[in-house]
């Protein structure tokens, strides 16, 4: 995974790996209805570190593997308003397609092989508490396929 703090205090990230999909917003015992989010793994300790001291709002827990010491990742809200949402990309085979609001939630059952995404920090203030939120900007997922759908697909092509 490459991480990069952009000047304007954005996450890039290369190679992350997303877990606890709910693109769907699907409501269940650790999620209201509605809420889209996921979280992205930090793989080490170093990289906590740097995320914490720029005021990122990482999670850290015990490893359930005894080869592993922490369990660390970082939640991130997607949201969608009048305005717009974050820019979804799809590659699947040769073909990469923009997903809107209304089919997001097929990143929650696609077996993905890479993912490159942009998030934005939200820094609040509320009755004299602060923190951040992590929030989706823009994502771009390459979806593992197998040989046969890699056949269909570039037979559709011609």
């Amino acid at each position: 995974m490459k991480l990069t703090i952009t000047p304007k205090g954005n996450l890039e990230i290369d190679d992350a790996i997303i877990i606890y999909r709910n693109f769907a917003g699907e409501g269940g015992p650790y999620n209201r209805e509605g809420d889209r989010n996921f979280a992205v793994l930090i793989p080490d300790e170093d990289m906590k570190d740097l995320l914490v001291e720029d005021g990122w709002n990482v999670k850290v827990k015990p490893s359930r593997r005894d080869d592993e010491e922490l369990f660390m990742y970082l939640p991130v809200k997607v949201k969608y308003t009048e305005k717009g949402g974050p820019a979804v990309y799809v590659k699947s085979g040769d073909r990469v397609n923009a997903i809107s609001e209304a089919n997001i939630g097929m990143l929650d059952n696609i077996e993905i092989a890479s993912v490159d995404l942009d998030i934005r920090p939200y820094d609040w203030d509320i009755n004299g508490k602060t923190g951040r939120t992590a929030y989706l900007q823009s994502i771009h997922v390459t979806q593992k396929i197998d040989r046969f759908a890699a056949r269909f697909m570039s037979d559709d092509d011609m």
